[in-house]
């Protein structure tokens, strides 16, 4: 019997040995501490006016578009993972899209039979969340009715282990770095030139090449750019130059790249004979595109050409007016899209201190007139105070049973004075493009400027449907119809968004980029 047992037993020792190193039982160093963490804050609000509900409530989806915002506080350290719970009744079969405040990506999960779902969110925590916030929207058009008391309230479940925190802190192996942290809206300046202007290529690797909306850039790469021409204020050669970039981005095709580099060393100095308006429209997609094939190591000699250019032409004279007076004068589309070139070309150049200003003169038109109030305004009919005006009025203001919060009111007054059937203009939606850019290349360079203003973005954009909805034709279509889907990103609004959507007067191709 004993040369049975023997071999048994060693097949035994070997077996319980595997068996604690795959456990983690073999070392106490790597044994994980979990937990559950409530949800401290816990809210809804519509994407639709008209809308309330009930205190104590958390509603997602729905005809009012509500979206759930739940807030975990977490004190810095980042757990191996997280697990969000949610519980809803049981006939809620619906599915709900989780996203992590910060966070590019999002996922999409349908309800349990029970009511329940437990999602990992785990890959979009930040490196140290000291609070995590996570949206959850829905496209039911049924709402969705969130337990908030109780033992069925919105819990993160994390745990943490020893080993897992340091392969996760561990230095990436991409080039890419990470997004810099959002910053106070106080707190100094962060240091620029380590990053990216608008999207990084190892974001741009997950998208599709396939569908609508990559067929869209693929075909704008492919084809004839024409003829740069930045004093031309309609000149679509920035926008295709910026597919063009991105396609590159994406596959890693030498002849892009050389394509790209040559459109952008054919911009230099067309600006001459223009205006600031043409200038704001055109260049920022340029300069995008320069960052996007890393024109720095494609080709330096032409990137030092560039760069010396762009440094000129922030401050060059055109009728009178420069890019950065400009955008501290103007209230306007003039204003918002000499603000979004503006402040690409000082990310680009690493320019922190004037990236600084314009961040405040963007606050201050969002309507903190303590960081800036410097606009020459026009007819004050629109505006929610016309002894304190402001580019995007604030919440709660009405005026002849209108509400007029979140209007652009130096925008809209060039349809018509103030009158309760608002005359039709363009300018608001142009307007909102340049306004748009600023804070999406802010916020990834730690000013969080889409909470500006009480989130001065979304409510200009849902004061827009407000009007579509009560009188029509003023939903964002043909050069506009990127917008949607910026805000969407940036706010999980679920606002109308079409594809392929028509790319813009100074960004496009969101579609794309921000998809599902």
């Amino acid at each position: 019997m004993v040369p049975i047992r023997r071999p048994i037993l060693r097949v035994l020792v070997v077996l319980t040995a595997l068996l604690l190193v795959s456990t983690g039982a073999a070392s106490p160093a790597v044994a994980a501490s979990a937990r559950s963490v409530r949800a401290d804050t816990a809210r809804s609000h519509p994407t639709k006016s008209g809308c309330r509900l009930p205190r104590g409530r958390i509603a997602v989806g729905g005809t009012c578009g509500w979206v759930g915002v739940l807030g975990f506080g977490l004190g810095g350290s980042r757990p191996s993972r997280a697990v969000l719970r949610l519980s809803a009744p049981r006939s809620a079969r619906a599915a709900v899209r989780v996203r992590v405040r910060g966070a590019r990506a999002s996922v999409r999960r349908r309800l349990g039979r029970n009511g329940a779902l437990a999602v990992d969110i785990s890959g979009m925590l930040p490196a140290s969340p000291r609070k995590v916030v996570v949206t959850v929207t829905s496209r039911s058009r049924r709402t969705i009715r969130l337990t908030r008391t109780g033992r069925r309230r919105p819990t993160l479940e994390i745990s943490t282990s020893p080993q897992s925190v340091q392969r996760r802190t561990a230095p990436p192996a991409a080039k890419t770095p990470a997004p810099a942290p959002v910053r106070a809206p106080d707190a100094p300046a962060p240091a620029l030139g380590g990053g990216t202007v608008w999207v990084a290529a190892g974001e741009l690797a997950v998208r599709p090449t396939s569908g609508p909306a990559w067929d869209a850039v693929k075909a704008a790469a492919d084809g004839p750019l024409g003829t740069a021409n930045i004093a031309d204020q309609n000149s679509d050669h920035d926008v295709q130059t910026l597919a063009v970039a991105l396609v590159f981005a994406r596959t890693g095709v030498g002849s892009y790249r050389a394509k790209a580099s040559q459109a952008i060393a054919s911009a230099i100095g067309t600006e001459a004979g223009g205006r600031t308006l043409a200038l704001g429209r055109n260049l920022a997609s340029y300069v995008i595109a320069a960052d996007l094939i890393d024109l720095r190591h494609a080709d330096a000699e032409l990137d030092a050409r560039f760069r010396t250019w762009l440094d000129q032409v922030r401050r060059e004279p055109l009728e009178g007016r420069t890019l950065i007076s400009t955008h501290e004068d103007r209230p306007n589309n003039w204003g918002t899209m000499a603000g979004a070139s503006r402040i690409a070309a000082g990310l680009y150049l690493g320019d922190s201190d004037d990236v600084a200003r314009a961040a405040a003169v963007l606050r201050g038109y969002l309507g903190d007139r303590s960081a800036y109030a410097g606009f020459d305004f026009g007819e004050l009919s629109w505006q929610a105070d016309p002894l304190a005006p402001v580019g995007v009025n604030p919440p709660g203001t009405t005026r002849a049973g209108l509400d007029i919060g979140g209007a652009l009111p130096d925008d809209m007054r060039r349809g018509c004075a103030f009158t309760v059937a608002p005359c039709h203009t363009g300018y608001a939606w142009e307007a909102l493009q340049g306004v748009l850019v600023q804070a999406e290349l802010l916020s990834r360079h730690g000013y969080p400027a889409f909470a500006w203003g009480d989130n001065a973005v979304l409510r200009a954009a849902l004061f827009l449907r407000r009007l579509d909805v009560l009188y029509g034709d003023w939903w964002a279509v043909g050069d506009d119809a990127w917008q949607p889907w910026l805000v969407n990103h940036a706010y999980a609004a679920g606002l109308p968004a079409v594809t392929p959507a028509r790319h813009g007067k100074v960004l496009g191709w969101t579609d794309w980029v921000y998809g599902a």
